[in-house]
């Protein structure tokens, strides 16, 4: 039985910018700072939907990566095509 973090405070998810954590989750979904539960699991559908702590880390990690990503090649498409 995995252990869960104690639940976070407000935070703003660093991805779509919504304030999280909702007022009641299931542990095992929770929002883990700076990503939010959709955001981390659904955004870019890195890997299998996951439950376990350590995996999770792994997503928000890729997910993180991965707008950043997003995020300079729009900016580089807007410069160069301005």
């Amino acid at each position: 039985m995995p252990i869960y973090p104690p639940h976070p405070d407000p935070f703003d998810c660093a991805i779509c910018g919504k304030v999280r954590p909702l007022q009641w989750q299931d542990p095992s979904h929770m929002d883990y700072p700076p990503v939010c539960w959709r955001c981390e699991q659904f955004g870019w559908r890195l890997g299998p939907i996951t439950r376990k702590p350590d995996m999770r880390l792994a997503k928000q990690i890729a997910a993180l990566a991965e707008a950043l990503d997003e995020e300079a090649s729009r900016k580089i498409y807007e410069a160069r095509h301005g």
